[in-house]
């Protein structure tokens, strides 16, 4: 089930280090310095549930059109999480791209609702956790449970006012970057000429 982004606001925030995230699936390194500006936005997840294992059909998903080439470099999240039935609260996954994994709830082994922050945006690039885009600009998140209670039943669900945080920078296109590295490459030639 694919849901619409319901709240995309711009913000501006410093992104700081963060104990808060559980996995991460790698990363690309990115050793051209991205054109653009940072941009921060605000994904609103009120309402959204966590299913079943990932990849399962019945996990919800938020896809966020950013289009074009970007390079994350921080998300954060404040959230309220409500458990169904025996689901603990450590259960409910976030992937991101399936890049980067967030656990809000992590060590919290009990059924129940509970708020959990990062604090702040974790700065992906200080962990070595951030990544690029593919070239479509789709960011998708997929909510999942790490272990499922009950197959094709929800076994918990993000309450209102739970949001997720972004923290991106815009670069061109591969194609693009080719003549910027041209381009650098000819001006490095020319001061030692």
């Amino acid at each position: 089930m694919k849901l619409p982004v319901v709240a995309l606001a711009a913000l501006s925030g410093i992104a700081h280090a963060s104990p808060y995230y559980t996995e991460a699936a790698g990363f690309t390194q990115n050793d051209a310095a991205p054109a653009g500006g940072f941009s921060t936005i605000t994904i609103d997840i009120s309402g959204v549930n966590s299913w079943d294992l990932p990849g399962d059909p019945d996990n919800e998903h938020i896809e966020v059109q950013l289009g074009g080439y970007f390079h994350i470099l921080g998300i954060g999240w404040d959230v309220q999480i409500s458990t169904v039935g025996a689901s603990w609260l450590s259960e409910p996954v976030i992937s991101a791209n399936e890049e980067f994994f967030i656990t809000p709830g992590v060590g919290n082994d009990f059924a129940g609702s509970a708020t959990f922050s990062s604090g702040g945006i974790i700065d992906l690039v200080a962990i070595q956790q951030d990544f690029l885009l593919p070239g479509n600009g789709l960011l998708n998140f997929e909510f999942f449970e790490s272990f499922d209670d009950v197959s094709d039943a929800i076994d918990a669900r993000f309450m209102a006012g739970s949001r997720m945080y972004v923290e991106y920078i815009t670069f061109p296109s591969p194609s693009g970057m080719g003549v910027l590295a041209l381009s650098g490459i000819l001006a490095t030639h020319r001061r030692r000429g």
